[in-house]
Parts: structure tokens; C-alpha cells; sequence
């Protein structure tokens, strides 16, 4: 007869028994989440691919009209990447909200270039000057534009073919803003005792 103790030394207990949750139910709605989707989806997609298209009829159209008045095919994405975020930058700065309702489109660009051309810009020189400066198809010509030229004339005393020049060879005189930063800087030149033709001079050379 084996003793107590040789029995317990013998026995081995059975492995501890593991319960497994179900994830029956879990897949139950998961099932149920994939054929409502699947129901869904479509709708979206189309609506999705529309606008889509859309967008890209509307960019089909401004590169060609960049094209027009001579803007690279090479150089038309960055200057519309580099001119969309600035208009975006420029209507916040407004208080516009970017909810689609403002958009970026062929039509803002027509305008900017519509006056520039008024404004003496060369149609041989705007797509050198666009490509030079892409922000300039960003900016509101009623705020923006139209107030510099005044400025720059009545203020300054530069005609506007004169400026028309400059402008032509340094592009980026176009992001002065007239009550801002330009208006400042004339300021505080006369204020150290330099002359309305030394502070137009010092301008143009250094902006």
C-alpha cells in the first residue's frame, strides 16, 4: 500500500480549466456595420467622384488659362499650390470662412490678371511675373491691389507706368500692402529727415 504522502507526491492535478468569452455578439455587429456600409458607400463614392471631377475641370481650366498668358506647364502646379495657400491665408486674414462658399477659381485669377493688365503690366511679361511671384493671383484687387497703385501714385509720386516698370523687374513689390507695411516704412524714413525722392529712391532699390 502506498502512504499518503507517496500519493500526493504521484497525483498531478489537471490543467486549470480557461473560459473563452464568445465574440459572437461582437461579430454580430460587425456583420450588421459592414452591410449598412456596404449599403452607404456607393452613394458616397459617386458623390465623392463628382466633386472630385469638378475640382479637377476647374484646375484643367486655370492651368490652360496659365498657359494663355504664358505661364509653363512646367511651373502651373507650383504656382497654383503656392497662390491657393495664400488665398486661403489671405481670406482668413479677411474673416472669411473656408467653408466653400470662397474658393480659389479660374474667375480670381481672371480678375488679378485682368488688372494688372489694366495697370500697364505687359501681356508678354505676366507669365514671367505670375511665375515669379504666384501669391500676386491670390490677392483681392478691390483691398489689396487697387489701394497700392493709388498709394504709390498720389502718396509717392510715381506714375503708374513707372511702377508698372518696377514691377515688372521685381515682382515682389506687389506684396506691399499700402496701410501697412509701405505706409510705415515712408514714415518712419521721412521722420529721420530723408526727402520724399530719397525715400521713393531708397523703395525701389531695396524692396
Amino acid at each position: 500500500m502506498f502512504g499518503r504522502s507517496a500519493l500526493q507526491r504521484s497525483f498531478t492535478p489537471p490543467p486549470p480549466l480557461v473560459l473563452f468569452k464568445s465574440n459572437n455578439r461582437k461579430q454580430t455587429r460587425t456583420t450588421t456595420k459592414t452591410k449598412i456600409e456596404s449599403r452607404i458607400r456607393p452613394g458616397r463614392q459617386v458623390e465623392q467622384r463628382k466633386f472630385r471631377m469638378e475640382r479637377e475641370k476647374e484646375s484643367i481650366g486655370i492651368y490652360e488659362y496659365l498657359e494663355t498668358i504664358g505661364v509653363a506647364k512646367s511651373a502651373a502646379l507650383r504656382v497654383m499650390s503656392q497662390a491657393t495657400m495664400q488665398f486661403e491665408a489671405e481670406r482668413a486674414k479677411m474673416g472669411m470662412k473656408l467653408d466653400g462658399s470662397v474658393k480659389f477659381d479660374e474667375n480670381e485669377v481672371r480678375k488679378v490678371v485682368e488688372f494688372l493688365q489694366s495697370r500697364d503690366i505687359r501681356e508678354q511679361q505676366l507669365g514671367g511675373l505670375i511665375t515669379n511671384f504666384p501669391s500676386v493671383l491670390a490677392y483681392d484687387v478691390e483691398t489689396r491691389l487697387e489701394p497700392l497703385f493709388v498709394y504709390v501714385e498720389k502718396e509717392l509720386g510715381i506714375t503708374g507706368t513707372d511702377f508698372a516698370k518696377e514691377v515688372q523687374r521685381r515682382p515682389s513689390l506687389l506684396g506691399l500692402r499700402a496701410d501697412e507695411n509701405l505706409a510705415k516704412m515712408v514714415g518712419y524714413l521721412e521722420s529721420t529727415g530723408s526727402t520724399r525722392e530719397e525715400v521713393v529712391e531708397y523703395l525701389m532699390k531695396t524692396l
